[in-house]
């Protein structure tokens, strides 16, 4: 629960361990979720011809070892997804959910009403700042902000529904969805370049708009123009069309692995410090 002192805890940001097999559970239900909503994105893509699979285990420099690539690579992910799941679901959500029932305004509400309040608002705040962290990287639009902004909002969930509002559900999906993505199925990952690849695939063709194409194109060439905006292009599926609909299956896999006990429970809590706060 969370320490009313002025030192925080672990546990105060997620990251209690109830048990160590409590911790694989979670962070294996999280990976497999992850990983699973994006195979059927990239089985998705695939069927519709959105993308073409070119060749297996590549690396990006021919010399180098795969398997070493790869170990690097899950390291560097792995630290992805911690970094991000204690600064943005650890600090900022649940804190922030903490810390705006000590503002004053929050006392002219129910307690039940003020804790949805400061629910909302740092789901809000900390999707936000998901979504602009990635502003600068490769192939960036509105379009992928928006995506993310709704990956910020699943991430929310998996902490609400996880037990103890723990962090290590949120930290396996992470995981599972960055290197199921870049480094098996060889898509890009938020247009972060890769070492290497399990399945090495292209996008086809490059981007071009069917307006552009010259009129001597016969029907066949014109039915292969861009699906950039389908696939997600230089940034990847996190900028496609289907990445809306793979979070909201991902957050109903989460809401049916762990129902929304562990969820009123950790909303309870809040109510519970509101009560708190304003004796």
């Amino acid at each position: 629960s969370y320490s009313s002192s002025s030192l925080l805890t672990l546990s105060d940001i997620g990251l209690h361990v109830s048990s160590f097999q409590q911790v694989l559970i979670d962070f294996g239900c999280g990976f497999g979720v992850g990983s699973c909503i994006v195979l059927l994105m990239f089985a998705c893509e695939w069927r519709m011809g959105w993308i073409r699979i070119v060749g297996f285990w590549e690396n990006v420099v021919k010399e180098e070892v795969f398997w070493i690539n790869f170990g690097w690579d899950v390291l560097f992910h792995l630290g992805v997804s911690f970094n991000e799941e204690v600064m943005l679901r650890g600090w900022m959500f649940t804190l922030g959910c903490h810390g705006l029932l000590t503002f004053e305004q929050f006392r002219s509400y129910h307690p039940s009403t003020a804790a949805n309040i400061a629910i909302t608002s740092s789901i809000l705040l900390q999707s936000t700042l998901f979504a602009f962290l990635h502003i600068s990287s490769p192939g960036s639009s509105a379009i992928s902000l928006l995506n993310l902004f709704l990956g910020g909002i699943a991430a929310s969930l998996n902490v609400m529904v996880a037990p103890g509002g723990s962090l290590w559900l949120g930290m396996g999906w992470h995981f599972g969805w960055n290197i199921s993505m870049g480094h098996v199925l060889g898509r890009s990952t938020s247009g972060i370049p890769m070492s290497c690849k399990v399945v090495s695939v292209i996008p086809r063709p490059i981007a071009v708009s069917s307006s552009s194409l010259p009129s001597s194109l016969d029907e066949k060439e014109k039915k292969r123009i861009s699906y950039e905006k389908y696939h997600g292009g230089t940034f990847g599926p996190e900028q496609g069309v289907l990445a809306p609909l793979a979070y909201l299956l991902g957050m109903v896999m989460v809401v049916w692995l762990y129902g929304w006990e562990h969820f009123v429970e950790w909303r309870e809590r809040l109510v519970m410090i509101d009560v708190t706060q304003s004796n």
